[in-house]
């Protein structure tokens, strides 16, 4: 059995550097659970701040849109989520739900997760053990 204990921020971080963001997207704040994305979707439009809290739901994480932009976020998301089904990634329309066990799976073998828990203070911890 093992774990992992990591915050918001550090996740945030590892994805800003590893994934090509879209030109739209101008800056990337974390205050703790909560994440705000400042884009700017085209420029006669002005720069719209939409904000994230990320939680724990079922062994996984639970990304709840806010609540008054949670129609412009499902629809970007939609457009690119509706082409590439992603087993363990299930969209609806006020949260993103990611199942990390259903993601592993197909990657990597003999891996369990048993506990996935995300506090408002930003902490992560993930209880796994080997198969």
């Amino acid at each position: 059995m093992g774990f992992m204990v990591f915050d918001v921020k550090e996740f945030v971080d590892i994805l800003l550097k590893n994934v090509d963001m879209p030109d739209v997207i101008k800056k990337v704040e974390v205050n703790k659970n909560e994440v705000t994305v400042k884009v700017k979707p085209a420029a006669i439009l002005p720069e719209i701040s939409l904000k994230f809290t990320i939680t724990s739901v079922q062994n996984g994480f639970s990304i709840l849109f806010d609540p008054s932009k949670s129609l412009i976020i499902y629809g970007f998301l939609f457009g690119k989520l509706k082409e590439e089904k992603i087993e363990g990634i299930q969209l609806f329309k006020d949260r993103l739900e990611i199942h990390p066990q259903k993601l592993l799976t197909g990657n990597l073998k003999g891996v369990k997760i048993n506990k996935v828990e995300v506090n408002n203070d930003g902490k992560i911890e993930i209880n796994f053990c080997c198969d």
